[in-house]
């Protein structure tokens, strides 16, 4: 094990003893603190565990007294004045066979109208199936005859024939029977009621109520366990009579919801249970009388909250107790080792060239003081030993700038004279001479700026004064534009660096088309940096070649023998921004065949030294 190049064996005795220390009372907090949160957790889990069958046992309640309340609306047919009313309305159907009078149905219709003798509850039609095939449906707008026998009913096998008591149906998907107005498409909760005549078992018709689900909505609205958790209410046939996902209503149960009746004994109870990933508590209750289940599903973590928090304070204990260990640890070791790190300081600022020596004041008796005074010595010497190569190397990167600028001055001179000589051999002898004086001032310029930089206003004046002498040269056919922005005219440039690249595109950038000469010289500032773009519309360089020419700046090839003139001019280019900007500086090649070339140069605008004072411009 290292830690900063360090081997462990060799750590200091404080530091050891500091992390054995932090080690161990970290596992008695986190052991104590894990134990404790495990004692909680299930003390609170078998709260809540009794807690909701509880709860669940109350909505039972409610339950069964709705139930109750239903059955007892249905069982009002069986009473005065209803029963006489469907008797008279019975004994007038057979008497008038297939015609039936409208007197028959409107007493029919009226014995029915004890669904609507319970203002609370929301009771949506009640139905009476005749031993003839025909249906009465009764609504609060009226009612009408449908064809539907009480056989063909899949609730028909459900119903007490011995005893003529209610069967609930409990929750239905009800659809009533053609297409007319009272029908609709719900699910409801129905009870049916069979009647049978006076002193006789023979089944002579069956009442149906259909109401809505309101009241037992009513009933579960006030039960919330939090998101995600599922409540339902499940009859004594396995079916589910109320349930969070409407979809699932009138659906016969099964255990993937969330319980299995086929291994529940108890009448209530809780168990932890996966579903679909996640774990979930489920918690029942079924009724002793009605054989009726309300069941929850609960997402364990709505129900654990207050153990959750528990765990908080926990972890919170535990993590403040690891940062006091941690930070009394720290104390010893830094009180220790402050001495060395001292030393580590001093040590840092005498490398720094730039800072002078520091004086660390008095320094101790002891092994680490006399090292100390041991290693100012050799810092010392090291100082002396660093400055004299920093100056031979500043010494040695000035001799290199100087030696590129040489390299320019020849290549232009001579592209310079031969241009005057051929004026003059031309007869243009007046020409010629303004030539002679305006290649004076540019050499004159050059001697007078030996130093490496001048603004950019300068270098500019420069550059016209070349320009003039090509436009002897190529006269109509060659044609310059500059755009530089005002803010730069008095930023320190280079001097001498754009003129190569103008010579180059001079050189190389007659159209193929028309065989004119464009080339334009931009200077802009973009943010911290400056761009100088020189732009061509020439023939462009192939591709291959283009390759060639970037790979060759990049290793500084094109001081090799047999490279072109545009290769040197602008290696020498590339290589001053290197050595004077050294990495902040960029310079990029952009070259389409047939259409031109675009060498742009990015300069950083801070840090860029002194302007040098020696001698003015080009008169």
């Amino acid at each position: 094990m290292r830690i900063n190049g360090w081997q462990f064996r060799h750590w200091p005795i404080a530091y050891k003893l500091a992390i054995v220390f932090s080690l161990l009372l970290t596992f008695i907090v986190i052991v104590v603190g894990l134990v404790s949160y495990h004692i909680s957790r299930q003390a609170m889990e078998t709260q809540i565990k009794n807690y909701i069958p509880q709860v669940l046992d109350q909505v039972n309640v409610r339950l069964e007294n709705y139930v109750d309340d239903v059955k007892s609306l249905s069982q009002m047919a069986l009473l005065e004045p209803y029963s006489s009313l469907i008797e008279e309305a019975l004994d007038g159907f057979e008497r008038s066979g297939a015609e039936r009078r409208l007197e028959d149905t409107i007493k029919l219709h009226e014995a029915l109208s004890f669904i609507t003798s319970n203002p609370g509850k929301e009771y949506v039609v009640g139905l009476f199936y005749s031993r003839s095939g025909q249906v009465y449906v009764r609504q609060s707008a009226g009612g009408i005859w449908l064809e539907a026998a009480y056989e063909t009913q899949p609730w028909y096998g459900d119903i007490d024939l011995d005893q003529y008591t209610p069967t609930v149906l409990g929750t239905i998907s009800f659809q009533l029977f053609g297409d007319n107005p009272f029908i609709g498409d719900y699910d409801a909760f129905s009870v049916v009621q069979p009647i049978r005549r006076p002193n006789s078992k023979t089944l002579s018709g069956i009442v149906q109520i259909v109401g809505t689900l309101d009241s037992i909505r009513d009933i579960m609205h006030g039960i919330d366990f939090g998101a995600n958790a599922r409540l339902y209410v499940v009859d004594h046939r396995n079916r589910i009579v109320f349930a969070s996902d409407h979809s699932q209503l009138g659906k016969e149960w099964e255990s993937a919801y969330g319980a299995d009746w086929s291994e529940a004994r108890d009448n209530s109870g809780s168990s932890i249970q996966t579903i679909a990933g996640e774990q979930m508590l489920v918690s029942y209750n079924r009724s002793a009388a009605s054989g009726w289940k309300v069941v929850g599903v609960i997402p364990l973590q709505n129900v654990s909250q207050e153990v959750d928090q528990v765990k908080d304070w926990i972890v919170a204990w535990i993590a403040l107790g690891v940062f006091g260990v941690i930070l009394l640890s720290a104390m010893l070791s830094i009180r220790m080792t402050n001495p060395l790190r001292r030393l580590i300081r001093l040590s840092r600022r005498q490398v720094d060239l730039a800072t002078p020596s520091v004086h660390a004041g008095q320094v101790g008796y002891d092994e680490i003081g006399q090292l100390e005074q041991a290693y100012r010595q050799m810092m010392k010497r090291i100082q002396v030993l660093l400055s004299e190569v920093m100056q031979e190397k500043l010494l040695h990167q000035e001799a290199e700038i100087r030696a590129l600028q040489s390299q320019i001055n020849p290549h232009f001179l001579h592209n310079a004279l031969e241009t005057i000589r051929m004026t003059i051999r031309k007869g243009h002898a007046a020409k010629g001479e303004q030539a002679l004086v305006a290649l004076g001032q540019l050499l004159r310029y050059h001697a007078a700026n030996l130093q490496e930089r001048v603004h950019v206003k300068t270098e500019m004046d420069f550059i016209e004064n070349y320009l003039r002498i090509q436009q002897l040269r190529f006269g109509d056919r060659l044609s310059v534009k500059t755009e530089v922005d005002k803010a730069l005219m008095d930023v320190p440039f280079p001097s001498l660096l754009l003129q190569p690249l103008v010579e180059n595109a001079i050189a190389h950038s007659a159209s193929p088309y028309d065989h004119r000469i464009r080339v334009t010289v931009r200077l802009k500032k973009q943010g911290d940096h400056m761009i100088c773009y020189v732009i061509d519309e020439g023939k462009g360089i192939p591709p291959d070649r283009l390759h060639d020419l970037v790979q060759s700046l990049q290793h500084h090839a094109a001081r090799k023998e047999g490279q072109d003139g545009r290769r040197i001019g602008l290696s020498n280019v590339y290589q001053r921004i290197q050595l004077i900007y050294g990495s902040r500086a960029e310079m990029y090649i952009e070259s389409i065949e047939g259409a031109g070339t675009v060498v742009s140069i990015y300069i950083p605008l801070s840090g860029e030294g002194n302007v040098a004072d020696g001698g003015g411009g080009p008169g």
